[in-house]
């Protein structure tokens, strides 16, 4: 396995994944096909095989926006030609990385730090893109990631890793990724140009976050939330019948795949009551074709002020067949845990 770093400069690793045997009869979507076989155990993530499937859609104004961050992305992350930043980038982007300086000068410097020039551009993105999704003025990547084993036996797992970009004038305007502040690595306050706080929308505004002009992508999205609402925040699990195929498929390495291996994850979360709306803040709710990605504003602990917090992107994409939920990914590593249910162990 060829394991290269993500430019994030974290301990997050971008994997060159071996893709395993792949189900014979499986369709070329938005998500690369499930292996033939998946055992029991939560499942091998890797990236989709034809690019030129992600940036579809039947809305032009979607189109131009996948291809401004797909070109965005094989140019400066891939090419490392980070002088072309301005082509795609606003001048006052918002960055919500937790540990890179807001504005697009802060993030070209930053960048310079990490990626290395090559000379020419890639026809297609170099690392290993799981998806490309977009509705609205936004656009996401999900990407395989690998970690090494907690074990110390040198070998990786998979996991995910997600980047949100808002489009304005047909240049991003603002960023999120999946990325938590490590040891050792103070940002700038944001007084001081540091990155911007994560913020969502709480309350009866969340539900506005549901709709769409397509029904089937508004019912996939309520979907997810009313699965959100009942089991990951109601500790429900016993619900999960009337949500989740019974051949879910998890990429979460915390849990097992199938409907039981969910159950039992969540089963770890206690009871509580069931709200209207989402406990935590909602970031976005991007929906297209089959796919339903969820960002919440969560909280984290700060490894370099005992006794502080800062907030979070929270992301889980999920897979929609025939009414229920068939698959998930998220950027948990192993032992990542909700505060609840660590409580619960």
């Amino acid at each position: 396995m060829n394991i290269i770093r993500l430019y994030s400069g974290l301990t997050l690793l971008l994997a060159m994944t071996v893709v395993p045997a792949l189900a014979a009869d499986a369709p070329l979507g938005l998500t690369p096909p499930p292996p033939a076989a998946m055992g029991d155990k939560a499942v091998l993530v890797v990236p989709h095989p034809d690019h030129n499937v992600l940036l579809r859609n039947r809305d032009a104004l979607l189109v131009t926006n996948k291809r401004l961050v797909y070109d965005m992305w094989r140019t400066v992350m891939s090419g490392g030609q980070v002088e072309k930043m301005e082509e795609f980038f606003a001048r006052d982007l918002l960055q919500h990385n937790p540990v890179i300086a807001t504005g697009l000068n802060a993030y070209r410097n930053w960048l310079q730090s990490q990626l290395q020039h090559k000379n020419s551009v890639p026809s297609k993105i170099a690392e290993p893109l799981i998806t490309m999704i977009a509705e609205g003025d936004k656009v996401a990547l999900a990407f395989v990631t690998a970690y090494p084993e907690p074990d110390g036996s040198g070998d990786t797992y998979t996991s995910t890793h997600f980047y949100l970009y808002r489009i304005e004038n047909n240049k991003i305007a603002e960023q999120w990724e999946s990325v938590q502040v490590p040891d050792g690595l103070v940002p700038p306050l944001v007084e001081n140009g540091g990155p911007l706080p994560v913020r969502g929308t709480q309350g009866r505004a969340q539900l506005a976050m549901l709709d769409s002009a397509d029904r089937g992508l508004a019912n996939n999205k309520r979907l997810v939330f009313d699965t959100w609402r009942h089991i990951p925040e109601g500790g429900r699990e016993e619900l999960a019948d009337l949500y989740l195929d019974e051949t879910y498929i998890q990429h979460n390495p915390n849990a097992t795949t199938g409907r039981a291996g969910f159950k039992e994850y969540f089963a770890m979360r206690p009871d509580s009551s069931i709200e209207a709306e989402l406990e935590d803040p909602i970031v976005a709710m991007v929906a297209e074709g089959d796919l339903v990605l969820q960002v919440l504003e969560e909280e984290r602990s700060d490894p370099n002020k005992p006794g502080t917090s800062y907030k979070v992107a929270w992301f889980d994409l999920f897979r929609v067949a025939n009414g229920r939920l068939i698959e998930h990914w998220d950027a948990a590593a192993k032992g990542e845990l909700p505060a609840a249910m660590q409580q619960a162990r």
